[in-house]
């Protein structure tokens, strides 16, 4: 196998990004190493590449960006148990600590030592990414191609926000119409929503 790949990077303090000659990474006993075969854009990805006062805050370069994808096992750590190399996989972003009380009692998504995917760690817009067993998804390739499998991650922020609350029978209103935005507008849908209301400011969408 290689030893170097290609990314996309933020180098430094500043606006853009770059493409980077950078190693390939190495596995942890309990990470897998996967080839990337596609990967999707985030608002979080414009944030960081346009360097705005959130991403000055929040990022500290240099950094590979990117935090949804699909793409097959390559390799894994001695302690890897349920992922096998060959798998066709995507992944959860959000990297928690599987020990504080948030973990232990099905709120991993509190996890104050949450470190992100392309945000506190190095990301997905590269050849290869690699990352704990534990935020692994094994996938079904006849179902789901990879431009459909990188988009989980944002699909279940759409489930988790619209079934916050009951919505059978209900009047929902969607603020925004990018990808999270619609997928909310299906979801409320099926789940029996009276009427759904979806707009947004940019005439494209």
């Amino acid at each position: 196998m290689k030893t170097t790949m290609v990314a996309v990077r933020k180098p430094g303090p500043r606006a853009g990004l770059v493409v980077e000659q950078v190693p390939v990474p190495d596995v942890g006993p309990d990470e897998v190493l996967v080839a990337v075969e596609a990967a999707s854009i985030c608002g979080t990805d414009l944030h960081i590449w346009e360097w705005d006062e959130w991403s000055q805050q929040r990022i500290n370069p240099p950094l590979t960006v990117g935090h949804e994808f699909a793409g097959t096992v390559v390799k894994v750590g001695r302690d890897v148990r349920l992922v096998s190399v060959g798998d066709y996989v995507s992944a959860e972003s959000h990297v928690t600590c599987g020990m504080c009380f948030q973990c232990r009692t099905g709120q991993a998504h509190m996890c104050p030592r949450t470190r992100i995917l392309g945000v506190d760690r190095d990301g997905c817009f590269a050849e290869y990414v690699a990352l704990p067993e534990s935020v692994i998804w094994q996938n079904d390739r006849s179902k789901l191609p990879p431009e459909i499998a990188t988009l989980q991650e944002s699909f279940g922020n759409a489930v988790f926000a619209t079934l916050a609350h009951e919505l059978a029978g209900q009047s929902v209103g969607v603020l925004g119409c990018g990808p999270i935005g619609l997928f909310s507008t299906g979801i409320a849908k099926a789940s029996g929503a009276s009427s759904v209301m979806a707009v947004d400011i940019n005439d494209y969408r």
